[in-house]
């Protein structure tokens, strides 16, 4: 043990660690037999020198994670060494615009525009489909209800089902269209089949401001350019359990091909009524093809 203990330990790199394994080191040669490596003057030493170490390891790491970029040729290899640089790679993007909805003369004092509600439009001959990807409520004003500055994607609203089985060693939530727009994924985690009370997550973006409880989710491209989602380890952010139902609704987009639609109307009813008006306030723009 004696041998052991004079050996450095140089397997960390995070400085606390670094510093903890130098007073180790030191505490165990006879030159610094009760020394007081807390108030002394060495301590700034001990300081200087872990910071020195970390800085070292952190800037090999990100070298040898940057040396292979400029010479992989296949996605996968980019979004994977992007990946370890902590860079998310971007997904399609949907054409986006934003219309005013007047339901006239409701017949309630409130109504909802759900998640999915489609309109339709027109770009050189070809119709598109645009959808609202959350529930948007409002309240009468005189005789009418005005919906304003909502939000439509153009593409078709997806909503995909799991159900968590720790068993299955293989279960993976994949989002089966390469097309998606992420950032209209929504994610949902249901109790049970029996108990439907519902947990909303969300994007984890800071990994260091997560605690055992945040309900978030992480994303990351795999295979084919569809993306998977997963979850933390009750460690690292909130865990699902067995059971749990895991709810992935999104835009799946035609992409740039909508660019520019300004004439947008509803298909059908919404939320019961049927004399509505669009108008539209920004065109569709932004739609493009994966990075």
């Amino acid at each position: 043990m004696a041998t052991q203990a004079r050996r450095l330990d140089v397997s960390e790199f995070d400085f606390d660690d670094v510093k903890d394994n130098l007073k180790t080191f030191l505490r165990a040669q006879t030159e610094f037999t009760d020394y007081d490596f807390e108030g002394a003057g060495i301590n700034i030493l001990l300081d200087i020198l872990a910071y020195n170490t970390h800085y070292l390891g952190f800037n090999s790491n990100m070298l040898a994670n940057e040396m292979f970029i400029d010479t992989a040729s296949i996605r996968s290899s980019i979004v994977s060494h992007a990946k370890t640089l902590g860079y998310e790679v971007g997904s399609a993007t949907a054409p986006k615009a934003t219309v005013n909805v007047t339901m006239n003369n409701a017949s309630t004092s409130t109504r909802t525009i759900p998640a999915g509600t489609t309109f339709s439009t027109t770009v050189d001959g070809v119709s598109f489909q645009f959808v609202t990807v959350s529930d948007i409520t409002a309240n009468k004003s005189a005789l009418d209800i005005i919906f304003n500055n909502v939000e439509i994607f153009e593409g078709t609203f997806i909503t995909q089902r799991y159900t968590v089985d720790s068993s299955d060693a293989d279960q993976r939530f994949v989002v089966n269209d390469n097309r998606i727009d992420i950032s209209s994924l929504s994610v949902v985690v249901q109790n049970s089949v029996s108990d439907t009370t519902t947990s909303t997550y969300t994007k984890a973006t800071d990994i260091t401001q997560l605690t055992g409880d945040s309900a978030v989710f992480f994303l990351q491209e795999v295979e084919s350019g569809k993306f998977e989602v997963y979850f933390g380890d009750g460690v690292v952010s909130k865990s699902i359990s067995d059971g749990n139902i895991v709810l992935l609704t999104y835009v799946a987009t035609n992409k740039e091909l909508a660019n520019g639609a300004s004439t947008f109307s509803n298909t059908g009813a919404i939320d019961g009524e049927t004399d509505i008006t669009v108008t539209t306030v920004g065109s569709a723009d932004g739609g493009g093809e994966r990075e």
